[in-house]
């Protein structure tokens, strides 16, 4: 007759996991990964919210001070491409996708967003880098500038779903 593994000697037993010990610690990894994403995923927005902040605030800084220095503002652009007036002061992250997709966009008298600007800079979204669409990550950049609230202030999501920097109205 063939011993049961518990009536064998402990030290000859087979030591394993069994299915209930298995399925808690599977359980319990799960319940780990839920509570962090929704963590992982703020500070991931708020980070890209913050580059992308602090990316207008340099460009925003550029251009008012090459309209104070020259008396008034450069001609508007392309997505993309640095305006000559000012490349030596922005330097080529105006040229590269934003960290939230699109491009940078400068823009002077236009009327492109359904509202007239003088001077903006605005992310566009491009064929190669399309801008993302995600509220919470809009209006966290807005938030920096403004009051979180992408239809009014100096941050405005245009018609055309582009996020507008407004330098002056």
């Amino acid at each position: 007759m063939r011993d049961f593994p518990h009536s064998l000697p402990f030290s000859q037993r087979r030591r394993a996991f069994t299915l209930v010990e298995i399925s808690v610690v599977v359980t319990l990894l799960g319940l780990l990964v839920a509570m962090a994403l929704p963590a992982y995923r703020h500070v991931t927005i708020r980070s890209k919210a913050a580059a992308v902040a602090n990316d207008i605030r340099v460009f925003a800084t550029a251009f008012q001070t090459y309209s104070t220095q020259h008396g008034g503002w450069p001609p508007g652009g392309t997505p993309g491409v640095v305006p000559s007036e000012i490349a030596d002061a922005i330097g080529s992250g105006f040229a590269k996708p934003t960290p939230i997709g699109g491009h940078y966009l400068w823009e002077y008298d236009s009327t492109s967003n359904g509202f007239h600007v003088t001077a903006a800079v605005t992310i566009v979204s491009t064929g190669d880098s399309p801008m993302t669409d995600d509220v919470d990550l809009l209006e966290m950049v807005d938030q920096t500038y403004d009051d979180g609230n992408t239809a009014t202030g100096n941050v405005q999501l245009g018609s055309t779903n582009n996020l507008v920097f407004i330098i002056e109205p």
